[in-house]
């Protein structure tokens, strides 16, 4: 099978040396009418001058010896054989140049001459001179009788030797031209089609499941840009591949704790194991479970929408400090239940966001729900929200065990749970900081934890109106 390589260098080279050999030959054509044109005119202008010397020695004004002088230096300089001949019936011998009948078109060329036409014929074969002549005859002219002519032969072999010399040159210039073609061709083809043969491997790698590194473009061009949108596809099924493999053994893991748990409660109260008195607080506990499935499920279904990109924030302008009240007021029956305050700080006055309302409130809440969640009875937690000229900044604290250093890297990471500082009978899916992240940057923001085992601060930072 013929790679795009060869096909695009063959074509190139094809085209090119068709191009090269038409233009050699069409080149070659036009030299040597240019040629011929160059010699006819020598030959005229020879011949009206010579033309105008018999009318001198007609008029008494030049010697015939000067006469015969002239015709052979103005033969040497148009490298021409010259004949001076009288019209027929004025009593002179014919010239032995003209004498032989075998060639047919000497007879025609004296006829047109006597007849008053300058004539010019390009190529015939002389015999008296054994070459192919180029030859011209004007005739002279008595008042408005002819009553002699002038007629120059010139040899072809000057003329096919300069013929030869020009498609020599014009020959060895286009085989130049094509070897000089040639290599342009090959490195120009070869780096149009590098791309799309290191796009084309790399898709052969990733189809058989190999990691492939981002292709570097090499160019702004088309041929660049199929390569950043190989890359951004390329990046986007390994995200994609990576979340399903996240997705199946964070959920996974995560559901086989409370499925075992309910099938051994339902398991035990069909085989009698649990006693009636015993069963509604299994069922408290099932429900419990059961609960905590259709979270961690909206959750998924919440998690992989944010990192597929399918959700569009529907942004408006709204009261920031507004959200964080009701926020705050929705946990306040949770907190209380922990004796635990929720404390404000920053929302005293109106301060506008644009953004997603619904998000944001999402956003408070998660960080909320995690800070009554997590921090002992008795303890504080709160919100502090900070307006500034480009940016709002909002930071949720509380008092309770905080996170270790070991942990904090990785707490926006899907599933994961920090066990060290906290109970892991508290529970929670795993997703909620990583949602927390997503939205944020979706907004255009940034989201920190600070951390240790007496509290936490979650700041954010979204850009303002």
């Amino acid at each position: 099978m013929k790679s795009i390589f060869s096909r695009l260098f063959m074509t190139y080279v094809l085209i090119i040396a068709l191009a090269i050999t038409l233009l050699s030959g069409l080149l070659s054509v036009v030299l040597r009418e240019h040629l011929f044109l160059v010699k006819q005119d020598s030959l005229l202008e020879t011949g009206y001058y010579l033309n105008t010397l018999l009318g001198r020695v007609q008029r008494g004004t030049l010697t015939e010896k000067e006469l015969a002088l002239a015709v052979n230096v103005a033969g040497e300089t148009a490298n021409a054989r010259v004949v001076l001949l009288a019209a027929p019936g004025e009593g002179l011998p014919a010239h032995p140049l003209l004498s032989d009948t075998g060639n047919e078109w000497l007879g025609e060329l004296l006829t047109r001459i006597w007849q008053g036409e300058t004539v010019v014929i390009r190529r015939q074969f002389a015999a008296a001179l054994g070459t192919e002549v180029v030859a011209a005859g004007i005739p002279f002219r008595t008042g408005e009788q002819v009553t002699g002519a002038v007629i120059l032969f010139s040899p072809l072999n000057e003329l096919e030797g300069v013929l030869a010399q020009a498609r020599n040159a014009v020959w060895l210039s286009g085989s130049l031209l094509l070897l000089l073609a040639f290599v342009v061709v090959y490195f120009v083809s070869h780096r149009l089609t590098r791309p799309v043969v290191r796009v084309s491997r790399a898709a052969e790698a990733l189809a058989r499941g190999e990691d492939v590194a981002d292709l570097q473009a090499g160019g702004s061009d088309e041929l660049g840009m199929l390569v950043e949108s190989f890359n951004q596809l390329k990046n986007k099924l390994k995200k994609a591949e990576k979340m399903r493999r996240e997705l199946i053994a964070g959920v996974s893991h995560e559901l086989r704790s409370p499925l075992a748990a309910i099938r051994g409660f339902v398991q035990g109260m069909l085989d009698d194991v649990i006693p009636p008195r015993e069963r509604p607080r299994y069922l408290s506990l099932v429900l419990q479970e059961t609960n905590r499935l259709t979270a961690m499920t909206n959750d998924l279904l919440e998690m992989a929408r944010l990192e597929s990109g399918s959700i569009t924030l529907k942004k408006d302008e709204f009261d920031f400090c507004g959200v964080v009240r009701e926020t705050a007021e929705l946990f306040s029956a949770q907190a209380h239940a922990k004796n635990l305050e929720i404390k404000l700080r920053g929302c005293e006055e109106e301060l506008l966001l644009s953004g997603d309302s619904d998000r944001i409130r999402q956003v408070v809440g998660n960080l909320l729900s995690n800070a009554v969640e997590f921090t002992p009875a008795g303890g504080s937690v709160g919100i502090n929200v900070f307006g500034g000229q480009d940016t709002i900044t909002f930071e949720v604290w509380d008092t309770g065990v905080g996170i270790s250093a070991q942990d904090l890297p990785f707490v926006f990471e899907k599933f994961y749970r920090i066990e060290k500082c906290r109970d892991t009978l508290t529970g929670g899916t795993g997703l909620g900081l990583a949602i927390v992240k997503s939205i944020v940057e979706l907004h255009g923001g940034q989201v920190v934890l600070e951390s240790d085992c007496k509290g936490t601060v979650a700041r954010v930072t979204l850009p303002g109106d």
